[in-house]
């Protein structure tokens, strides 16, 4: 079933909760720049499940946070096989990852940022992010734990325009499905 896209709506952003409520925010603003369902093993092991899925934004848009929202969140960093940092923002009553910002190792942000979309409050018919019109990609597929559908954009690690070209990461790899 296909729902109205409402994310183009003038004014606030989507509303974010963590499991218990302790940490609510608002996203910068209701057009999200994409999608992505991440197949990695750090991203299995932080959502318990097969995948991950993420929703991003420009960091300069969210960063840096207000101090009272700072203040709640807990952090954990950890490196990435690119040799980057990645911060992971997680409340600190429940647990549950909220987003990540990923710093290059010269210290600066990554163009991108990213909402863990499990944390997005509203339903599509409510007018919240419309899951199916993201056009979301499945990327750091070689280490899926299910078969993907051929219909699904699918990469072996993550397409050209998710790479920030000022690290020098390599090029996405297509995966044939």
């Amino acid at each position: 079933m296909a729902f109205p896209d409402k994310s183009q709506e003038q004014g606030k952003g989507f509303t974010l909760s963590c499991e218990c409520g302790y940490i609510t925010m608002t996203t910068p603003s209701r057009t999200p720049s994409g999608m992505a369902h991440c197949h990695c093993r750090t991203c299995q092991k932080q959502s318990g499940s097969a995948f991950g899925t993420s929703v991003y934004y420009p960091t300069d848009q969210v960063f840096p946070l207000p101090v009272a929202l700072e203040a709640k969140l807990s952090v954990f960093e950890h490196g990435t096989d690119s040799g980057n940092t990645m911060r992971c923002y997680f409340c600190p009553k429940c647990g549950v990852r909220i987003m990540h910002q990923g710093i290059l190792p010269d210290g600066s942000w990554r163009e991108m940022m990213s909402f863990k979309a499990g944390t997005f409050d509203d339903w599509p018919e409510e007018g919240g992010l419309n899951w199916e019109g993201m056009g979301a990609r499945h990327i750091w597929t070689r280490s899926a734990r299910m078969n993907l559908c051929g219909n699904w954009e699918a990469w072996e690690k993550y397409p050209d325009d998710m790479v920030d070209k000022k690290k020098g990461e390599g090029e996405g790899e297509e995966k044939k499905v």
